[in-house]
């Protein structure tokens, strides 16, 4: 029987610790299995670390603010020691706006972890998560690469939604053509994009999803290249980070059954906070040029066009052969 391990780490309001302004406060709820759940606590100054047995062979380090940002990063690890070498199985980075009470919650489930923000009062089930198609070889540097695969559909279209038509937001359509090395159209390619909303935030997914993809919200979606190399997102045109960060759109490129690797993001030569270090950093650009020139259409959508070079500035890439029909 596969061993489910459910943590919950969350702050109390109305504790004399929380009331002092100098501290974080924490509270630690542990619980493996079916046995009695085990509880820590604890009260940090702003700039410190340090670390809680949560359970036998886990524990938590936790990084807290200095206490000056106006969106203060507070790092929370979730550290397996069972094999005598400690293993980070969850890294959770907290910029939400200054607060001394921290609230998190931790469900681990076999290979995977569910870590939510903000935290549901008790932590999620197993039985919910979304199945994990298997992944393809990583290439290059790449920590989020396998989060295309949670909950990928079995069948593809060259034309794919990522906001319901629900959604709001001004509408947009992304197209482009994958090309290979040699200029020629690539078919069967695999593209993944996922962005934030009209405000700026990635909307939490119901079921939620492990840490390989909840951080990538509720909107995202796949589309797989025709036989001219075209592929179609429907979506909304996001917005930026409230923390200052320009609109974009994250992009990965899996070439079935070879590789995966993540391109630059997609972003918008009309943002003003698109600024000229960020254009050079984008330069020469992962994948091909990613600073798109929106325009509108006579109906108001928004229409980016994107071509996707396989493998152009990727570390360590090799032309993959044309890809297998495992997912066709």
């Amino acid at each position: 029987m596969r061993r489910l391990i459910a943590i919950a780490l969350f702050a109390f309001a109305g504790s004399a610790l929380a009331a002092d302004s100098t501290q974080y406060q924490f509270n630690l709820i542990a619980k493996v299995g079916d046995g009695k759940p085990t509880t820590v606590s604890g009260a940090y100054p702003p700039a410190s670390t340090h670390r809680l047995r949560a359970a036998d062979h886990l524990l938590f380090e936790i990084e807290t603010p200095t206490g000056k940002e106006e969106w203060p990063n507070t790092s929370v690890k979730l550290i397996d020691d069972s094999s005598g070498t400690p293993v980070v199985r969850a890294d959770r980075r907290d910029n939400r706006p200054a607060a001394r009470e921290r609230n998190y919650t931790f469900t681990i489930c076999g290979e995977r972890v569910i870590a939510l923000n903000p935290s549901p009062p008790t932590p999620p089930s197993c039985s919910g998560l979304l199945p994990m198609a298997k992944a393809d070889p990583v290439v290059g540097r790449c920590s989020d690469c396998t989060g295309p695969y949670e909950g990928m559909p079995e069948k593809f279209a060259s034309r794919a939604r990522i906001a319901p038509m629900s959604e709001p937001g001004e509408p947009l359509v992304l197209t482009g053509r994958v090309l290979g090395s040699d200029g020629k159209a690539r078919s069967g390619i695999i593209v993944y994009a996922y962005h934030t909303n009209a405000e700026g935030i990635y909307p939490e997914p119901n079921p939620p999803r492990s840490t390989a993809s909840n951080h990538h919200g509720q909107l995202r979606g796949w589309a797989r290249t025709d036989a001219d190399g075209r592929y179609e997102f429907d979506t909304i045109r996001p917005a930026g980070y409230p923390g200052g960060e320009p609109q974009h759109i994250h992009m990965h490129v899996i070439e079935p059954g070879c590789g995966t690797y993540f391109i630059d993001e997609l972003l918008f030569s009309d943002d003003p906070r698109l600024t000229a270090q960020l254009r050079e950093r984008m330069s020469p650009g992962r994948g091909g040029k990613g600073i798109v020139t929106p325009q509108r259409d006579a109906d108001g959508t928004w229409q980016v066009v994107r071509d996707i070079h396989l493998g152009e500035n990727i570390l360590d890439y090799t032309a993959c052969a044309a890809p297998s029909p495992a997912r066709s």
